[in-house]
């Protein structure tokens, strides 16, 4: 379902306030796209690699990255599931897909960047029954997308509010088609509007300090903020 597009922080709460809010904190999830053009696709199936196939592409990553990672990692993640989840953190291409429980965390990142592309924001009402953990199996093993809650492996995930889809077949949008039961909303954020949004959410405290703990998003919130004039709107 396509929506009106957002061109207020103000206004989006509203909506958000009688149609998200209205179930249990979990049903639905989000992510932000700051281009519009951008598929629902995970990182692995992007293309650009040189293996044969993405299967292979997948496995090499993966094999290569618990082989050698081990040795900078205390305690060991305990199964493939806890594996993907620190290799996504880490930026290796994974199957998995970042979303978040806080709708103003996903509108950040649907504006802090591409200022010259549309973006697009997603909620994604999964059944609760797809909501329990999924761990009887391995990750790459699975039939259709799944909800993962992971572990809290770094400050960001926790600041983020953060969970992960994990996609079964990684090469095709998650979109298309959907899982049966889940059904997906979506947003558009006009480019001309980026700016005054993430002004918005800057006052209201989200921004790249807070959803990057450190000093890398401190200076990078720092930069942005030297270089954009406070909003001031006129009655």
């Amino acid at each position: 379902m396509k929506h009106a597009a957002i061109d207020s922080v103000h206004a989006f709460l509203s909506i958000a306030s009688q149609r998200y809010f209205t179930e249990a904190r979990g049903r639905w999830v989000f992510r932000g796209h700051s281009d519009a053009r951008f598929d629902l696709k995970p990182s692995v199936g992007r293309g650009g690699h040189t293996a044969k196939d993405c299967a292979a592409y997948e496995k090499s990553l993966f094999d290569m990255f618990v082989r050698e990672g081990a040795s900078y990692l205390s305690p060991l993640p305990v199964d493939e599931w806890e594996w993907l989840s620190v290799a996504q953190h880490h930026g290796l291409p994974t199957r998995f897909l970042d979303w978040t429980y806080n709708p103003l965390v996903a509108l950040f990142f649907a504006v802090a960047a591409d200022v010259d592309a549309d973006g697009e924001l997603f909620a994604l009402n999964t059944v609760a029954k797809a909501s329990q953990r999924t761990r009887e199996k391995s990750p790459f093993d699975i039939t259709r997308p799944a909800k993962y809650y992971p572990n809290i492996v770094s400050p960001r995930i926790r600041a983020q509010e953060g969970l992960f889809i994990a996609c079964a077949e990684p090469e095709k949008p998650l979109d298309g088609p959907l899982r049966d039961g889940w059904s997906i909303e979506r947003y558009e954020i006009p480019k001309a509007g980026k700016a005054s949004l993430r002004y918005e959410l800057f006052r209201l405290g989200v921004h790249a300090s807070s959803l990057f703990p450190g000093v890398d998003g401190l200076a990078e919130r720092l930069k942005w903020q030297h270089r954009v004039l406070p909003l001031v709107r006129v009655a």
